[in-house]
C-alpha cells in the first residue's frame, strides 16, 4: 500500500475492471458497445494497415460502420470514436467521418486517456446559421498513457478527474462531418484492454550488471517495424514510472545505456523477416564500447524477449552510422557472438535466469532442513530426501544435491541434527548458496551463517521479524514492523554490518511479506494497514554507480564500503488490486508473482502480473496455507500450511499433494545472476 502522498501515481489501479471484464472477451467482442455506436458492422479481424508489411497477430472484433444518412452530429462523433478504437486498423472507415479525410493534420496519435465510460453529449451546440455544430465528449479518468507511435507508457494522472474533448462538425450537403478531431484518444477500460497488450522494456540496474523489466502497454494491430521503432525510441530515456525513478539520488534504480540527448530522429529501424536492423546515429553512435554492449543488451531483450515482443523478431542487427557492429568479445560467457545479436548471447543479463538449484529449505521442530523438488520430480510424485542443514558438528551444509528421491507422501525419519542451534522459525539461503539466514522463534533474532561455519557471523536482536529475503549481492533484508533492515556479509555482531534502510511504505503499516527479485532491483511486499492488506511493488535505490566492493576495493561490482549511505526502497505501486486479503508471496518469474490470498479454509493461490493487471486465481483451494515458495517453471511449488504441514505441486495448475514430512516456511534458493565485467 502506498502512502497518501504517493497515491496520485498509482496509475494502474484502473486495470482491475478492465482485465476482469475483457480478458475473456477478445473473441467476437463488440467494440461498438463501449460508446453506444448505432449500426456496427459484422465481426471481423484486423491486423495492420495495408501498407504494413509485417503484421501483428490478428485480433477479432466488430467492424465499425461508416456514417449513415440522417445521422445527427452526436451520432457522427460516436461513430468516429468507435472507428478509431482500434486505429489504425479501420482508419479508412474513420476517415469517412471527417470533412477533409486526407488532411495532413489528421492522424490520431497513440496518446490515450482511459476513462470509466465515454459520454457523448446527445445534444449538439449549433452556430447561428446552422452550418456548424460542436459536440462534447467526456469521461472520468482512470489512467493516462502518453507517447508517440505504438509505444505508450503510464503517466501520472489524477484518478477520477473529469476530462473533456470538443468536436467541431460542419454540414456538407445534408451530412455532418468532423473538422477538427482531437488527436488524443479517449478509450474505455474494456476497449483499452482489448486493443493494447503488455510489453517489457528492458533497462539496466544502476551499475549495468543486469537488465530490469519495465512493463508498458502497446497497441495491437500494428506492424512489427512500427512497434519496434517506438520500443527503441522508448529506450532512449530512463524508465518513466515513478517507482523506478528513485528518491532523487544521482543514479536511479534502473537506467538506460543510451547517452543523454539521444533523439528519435537518430534511430532507424527496419524489420526483414526474423531480424530487426537498428541503425543509430547522433550521440548514440559516438558511445564507447561499454555503452554499446549495454545498448545492445537492451535492444536484444526488448525486441526479442517475452512477453508481447514484436512478432517474428528473433535477432537484432545493430549498426552505428550505417556500419554493422559486432561485439569484440562474447557479451556473456558461453553465449557466442556474431553479426546478428540473439537473446542467448545476452543470457547473463537475464533479470530472472534459469534455476540452477531445485533445493528448498524449511523449518520443522525448530530445526532447518532441505529437500529437492524439481518440476520433473514432483510430476512423478517424488521429492528429494530430507537433508539436515546443520551437520552433527553444527556446521552449516548447503547444496546437498539431488541424488535420490522418495515418494512425496512418505514420511522418512529425518537424519540427526544437533540441538545446539537455537530454534528457528524460518530460513533462507543466498542466491549463490554461500550463506544461510535464520529467524529465531518469535521473530526476535536474525542470524547469518557462512556455508561450512559452525557459528553465525552475525546475530541481530530485532523485534517481530515477518520476512527475510536475499538480494543478488548477498545482502540480507529483514522486514519487521514497518522497518526494512539490511545486513552485510561481514563478520561482525555490532552495529557496523546492518542498518535500517528507509522505505516509502506507510509508516503506520506493517510489512507482512517481502521478496526481492533476482535482478536485485525490484521488491514485492505485502503491507497491512488499518484499511487492509495490499501487494506493493517498489525498487531498491542504491543511489550511486560504480561503488567499491567490500573487502577488496575493486570498483564496478556495485558493492559499497558503506552501502547504507545511499540505499533506500522507493515509492511503490499496488499490484493485484482485486486481491482481498493477501497473506504471503513469492516471485515466480520476471513478470509474475504468486500470492496466497484469503484466510482459513478459503485460502487460494493467485498469479499476479507485475504490469498492474488484476490477479488470476489458480485451480484449487489450499485450506490453511500460510506461506509459498516457487522458482520458475523448472521447480515445483511448495506451500507451508498450519499444523506443521507442507504441500507440493508440479505446476500452477496443480494438483497439490501433502508432503509426508512436516514443516513450515519453505523457501527455494533464488536463481543467481553472475557478476560480469
Amino acid at each position: 500500500m502506498a502512502s497518501a502522498g504517493s497515491r496520485s501515481w498509482l496509475t494502474r489501479r484502473w486495470l482491475t475492471r478492465a482485465w476482469r471484464t475483457c480478458v475473456l472477451a477478445a473473441v467476437a467482442a463488440s467494440l461498438a458497445g463501449c460508446v453506444g455506436m448505432p449500426n456496427s458492422g459484422s465481426p471481423g479481424t484486423f491486423s495492420a494497415t495495408p501498407q504494413d508489411t509485417s503484421q501483428d497477430s490478428d485480433f477479432i472484433g466488430a467492424v465499425p460502420a461508416g456514417p449513415q444518412s440522417g445521422w445527427r452530429p452526436s451520432d457522427i462523433v460516436t461513430g468516429y470514436l468507435n472507428a478509431t478504437v482500434s486505429y489504425p486498423a479501420y482508419s479508412a472507415i474513420a476517415e469517412k467521418y471527417l470533412a477533409s479525410p486526407r488532411s495532413k493534420n489528421w492522424a490520431p496519435n497513440w496518446s490515450v486517456t482511459v476513462v470509466d465510460q465515454v459520454i457523448v453529449s446527445p445534444e449538439a451546440t449549433y452556430s447561428a446559421d446552422g452550418k456548424t455544430a460542436t459536440v462534447d465528449v467526456s469521461g472520468a479518468v482512470q489512467a493516462s498513457f502518453n507517447g508517440t507511435g505504438q509505444y505508450v507508457g503510464a503517466q501520472q494522472v489524477g484518478h477520477g478527474t473529469q476530462t473533456e474533448e470538443q468536436f467541431t462538425l460542419v454540414k456538407q450537403g445534408k451530412q455532418w462531418r468532423i473538422t477538427d478531431a482531437p488527436k488524443n484518444r479517449m478509450l474505455t477500460e474494456p476497449d483499452f484492454a482489448q486493443v493494447y497488450k503488455p510489453q517489457d522494456l528492458y533497462f539496466l540496474d544502476s551499475i549495468g550488471q543486469v537488465l530490469v523489466p519495465d512493463a508498458v502497454f502497446v497497441p495491437t494491430g500494428t506492424s512489427s517495424t512500427s512497434l519496434a521503432t517506438n520500443l527503441v525510441t522508448a529506450l532512449l530515456a530512463n524508465p518513466q514510472p515513478v517507482w523506478l525513478q528513485g528518491q532523487g539520488n544521482p543514479t536511479p534504480p534502473a537506467i538506460t545505456a543510451f547517452p543523454p540527448h539521444s533523439s528519435a530522429k537518430d534511430i532507424d529501424v527496419t524489420v526483414d523477416g526474423p531480424t530487426a536492423t537498428v541503425n543509430l546515429t547522433g550521440v548514440a553512435a559516438s558511445a564507447n564500447a561499454a555503452a554499446r554492449h549495454q545498448m545492445a543488451a537492451q535492444l536484444v531483450w526488448t525486441l526479442t524477449g517475452p512477453p508481447g515482443s514484436p512478432p517474428g523478431i528473433q535477432a537484432v542487427q545493430l549498426e552505428f552510422n550505417g556500419k554493422p557492429w559486432t561485439p569484440g568479445a562474447p557479451p556473456c560467457p558461453g553465449g557466442g557472438q556474431g553479426l546478428t545479436l540473439k537473446q542467448a548471447m545476452y543470457e547473463c543479463k537475464n533479470p530472472y535466469p534459469l534455476a540452477t538449484s531445485s533445493t528448498f529449505y524449511y523449518v520443522a521442530n525448530g530445526q532447518a532442513w532441505s529437500r529437492c523438488a524439481s518440476e520433473a520430480q514432483v510430476t512423478t510424485g517424488t521429492v528429494g530426501m530430507v537433508q539436515p542443514v546443520f551437520s552433527r558438528t553444527g556446521a552449516v551444509t548447503l547444496g546437498h544435491g539431488c541424488t535420490s528421491s522418495v515418494q512425496a507422501t512418505s514420511a522418512p525419519s529425518p537424519p540427526a541434527q544437533p540441538h545446539t542451534v537455537s530454534p528457528l522459525s524460518m530460513v533462507a539461503v543466498s542466491p549463490d548458496g554461500k550463506y544461510l539466514a535464520g529467524v529465531g522463534l518469535g521473530g526476535h533474532t536474525v542470524s547469518v551463517w557462512a556455508s561450512g561455519a559452525t557459528k553465525p557471523y552475525s546475530t541481530l536482536p530485532l523485534s517481530g521479524v515477518t520476512a527475510i529475503s536475499w538480494d543478488r549481492q548477498d545482502y540480507l533484508w529483514a522486514a519487521h514492523g514497518n522497518t526494512t533492515t539490511m545486513v552485510l556479509r561481514t563478520s561482525s555482531n555490532n552495529n557496523t554490518n546492518h542498518a535500517a534502510i528507509p522505505n516509502d511504505f506507510p509508516s503506520s503499516g506493517k510489512i507482512l511479506g517481502l521478496s526481492i527479485a533476482p535482478d536485485g532491483v525490484r521488491v514485492a511486499a505485502i503491507v497491512h494497514t488499518d484499511s487492509g492488506s495490499e501487494v506493493a511493488l517498489a525498487a531498491i535505490d542504491n543511489g550511486k554507480p560504480e561503488l567499491e566492493a567490500i573487502g577488496n576495493g575493486k570498483p564496478g561490482t556495485g558493492q559499497s564500503a558503506n552501502p547504507f549511505q545511499h540505499t533506500s526502497i522507493g515509492p511503490s505501486v499496488q499490484l493485484g488490486p482485486n486481491l482481498t486479503n493477501p497473506i504471503a508471496l513469492t516471485w515466480y518469474d520476471a513478470d509474475d508473482l504468486l500470492v496466497l490470498n484469503g484466510a482459513g479454509d478459503q485460502t487460494s493461490l493467485w498469479k499476479v502480473p507485475v504490469d498492474g493487471q488484476p490477479a488470476t486465481p489458480l485451480p484449487g483451494v489450499l485450506p490453511g496455507a500460510i506461506s509459498i515458495t516457487a522458482n520458475s517453471a523448472r521447480n515445483a511449488l511448495v506451500v507451508g500450511m498450519t499444523q506443521n504441514r507442507m504441500e507440493v505441486s508440479a505446476g500452477l495448475s496443480g494438483p497439490w499433494q501433502l508432503l509426508g514430512t512436516g514443516g513450515q516456511s519453505p523457501a527455494f534458493q533464488a536463481p543467481a545472476i553472475p557478476i560480469t565485467p
